[in-house]
């Protein structure tokens, strides 16, 4: 599969560890998301995707309501 932002062949996957915090003075109580995930690096231009486990996306969810994002 080629990289998404430069299509390069060059991607390696590795294992990652992600702290996720919450965006805004009004999240600043609120504790991050850890999240350890593998991870798709293109070695090229450094481009990289994960996916996020549905019980961490359910805890972002959870964090941002009752908030009105404006984009980060």
């Amino acid at each position: 599969m080629a990289c998404k932002a430069c299509a390069s062949e060059r991607q390696q996957s590795f294992s990652g560890e992600l702290s996720v915090a919450f965006p805004g003075v009004e999240r600043l109580n609120l504790s991050p998301v850890y999240v350890c995930q593998k991870i798709l690096v293109c070695l090229d231009c450094g481009y990289t995707e994960f996916v996020l486990p549905a019980i961490n996306l359910e805890k972002l969810r959870k964090g941002m309501e009752g908030f009105h994002s404006k984009g980060a």
